[in-house]
């Protein structure tokens, strides 16, 4: 039986990612992707990083015309009915997935690691009840390899985590429908040059936006939605009736999914570890997850490698600084804002236009916080002016008092959420009464699906 440091189920970005950080710190990697060579990484044709990230990350650079599509500074972000724009900075690259994915495969080759493509996991090796590796399927083969850490970043299906025993430290639920964002992109020709978009757009009340695309006379229409696509499509047609969009001819369509939902509690167990969307790292305001994932990545990376070193076993108990260490870094803040924004975006069209006008928590300040994935916090100046035009609201008929009880509840759930996981344990000695607590608090939050149900 070959045996490996780390095996990876997945290589799309997130597993390319910590494939090339572990293979170039000397440690012998395995990468196991479910698809062919030809179509890794297909899920969509464009997605977005944002140009500092590359050098945050060391990430390779696209290149023009093979990889990257275009590249765009600033957005605005608009109310229900199009008003009141508030500007977003940074600037951003379009890449083609597949192309970028197979430049980070290459990429991770390059530092040694190694790559299989059509290959299937089928299960795990356990030795005294504990991973030890894996059996996957490529072809009409099986084959069985050794392992010290097996790393499940397979997204979405999550094979690896959902496999897991009961009571193995770490959560095996299924990606359901009410736990995921179903994404269309619309990729258009805009038929008016004086349409023609440099910048991106996006109305947080429908949960749509408009992007530039590798056609400089096209654009990209999204619009994202909990439960199903077809759900959707009704919010689109409520946008296109409330919006005026430019005049343009479909290109084509293209459908996917992203997690949405808090991660598990912990990553981590005897010789396992969950990265990506298999862990539901996504950004709470745009459910993207490539860099996002990138954080723990690195946690992990100065963890394993330090335990491989050491010739140490990767026991539960070793690997847990993995979960503290994102949590502080990342996940704490993450958290707080799911609670918060399953709240905040529960309003009519009429009160999100009340809001967006008078900066209850759409303001400039708050949706660039947002969108640099920092905490939303207000002081209390902030939230005294905030109570006063939600009390003018009120009065004069702009805002319901259900929402104001709506929006306040989530702003409080966020801050509890917040401070339970800044209290995240250090070992796995307290974390039984660690979820006890944190059950009971995102239970009072809901969730996203549960307002489209309303």
């Amino acid at each position: 039986m070959e045996k490996y440091d780390v095996v990876i189920l997945g290589g799309a970005s997130t597993g390319s990612y910590f494939a090339k950080k572990m293979a170039e710190r000397g440690h012998r990697v395995l990468v196991i992707e479910k698809s062919s060579e030809e179509t890794v990484g297909s899920k969509y044709d464009i997605f977005h990083i944002g140009k500092p990230d590359f050098a945050r990350f060391g990430l390779p650079e696209p290149v023009e015309g093979e990889d990257k599509a275009f590249e765009f500074t600033g957005s605005v972000s608009l109310s229900a009915f199009g008003h009141y724009p508030k500007p977003g900075g940074g600037t951003t690259i379009g890449m083609h997935m597949h192309r970028y994915t197979l430049r980070l495969n290459q990429w991770a080759k390059a530092a040694g690691a190694n790559f299989v493509y059509n290959a299937v996991f089928k299960e795990f090796l356990f030795k005294n009840g504990q991973i030890c590796g894996i059996r996957y399927q490529e072809n009409d083969t099986q084959v069985t390899i050794g392992a010290h850490l097996v790393a499940d970043c397979s997204g979405i299906p999550s094979v690896g985590r959902t496999s897991l025993p009961d009571g193995y430290g770490v959560e095996n639920f299924k990606i359901g429908p009410e736990d995921m964002f179903y994404v269309t992109l619309r990729y258009v020709t805009y038929r008016h040059e004086a349409d023609f978009i440099k910048q991106g757009r996006s109305w947080t009340f429908y949960k749509t936006w408009e992007a530039p695309q590798a056609d400089p006379h096209g654009a990209i229409l999204g619009v994202g939605a909990n439960l199903n696509f077809e759900t959707g499509e009704k919010v689109y047609a409520e946008f296109e009736k409330a919006i005026k969009l430019p005049e343009y001819d479909l290109q084509y369509t293209e459908k996917g999914t992203t997690p949405y939902r808090r991660p598990p509690y912990s990553f981590v167990g005897d010789g396992f570890v969950a990265m990506g969307d298999a862990a539901c790292l996504t950004k709470p305001n745009a459910g993207e997850g490539v860099t996002s994932s990138m954080v723990q990545v690195d946690v992990a990376v100065e963890v394993v490698d330090n335990l491989l070193k050491s010739k140490e076993p990767l026991s539960r108990e070793r690997l847990w600084p993995i979960n503290c260490r994102y949590i502080e870094r990342q996940g704490k803040t993450f958290a707080g804002m799911l609670a918060t924004l399953i709240g905040a975006v529960a309003s009519s069209a009429q009160e999100n236009e009340f809001f967006f006008r008078h900066d209850i928590i759409f303001s400039a300040k708050a949706l660039g916080g947002i969108a640099e994935g920092k905490p939303l916090q207000f002081s209390t100046k902030e939230m005294i002016a905030m109570g006063f035009k939600m009390v003018y609201g009120l009065i004069l008929g702009k805002v319901r008092l259900k929402t104001i009880k709506t929006l306040l509840k989530s702003m409080k759930n966020g801050d509890q959420i917040t401070k339970i996981y800044a209290q995240y344990p250090e070992s796995p000695e307290g974390f039984a009464a660690w979820v006890t607590k944190a059950d009971e608090a995102w239970k009072a939050c809901g969730s996203m699906a549960d307002l489209v149900k309303e």
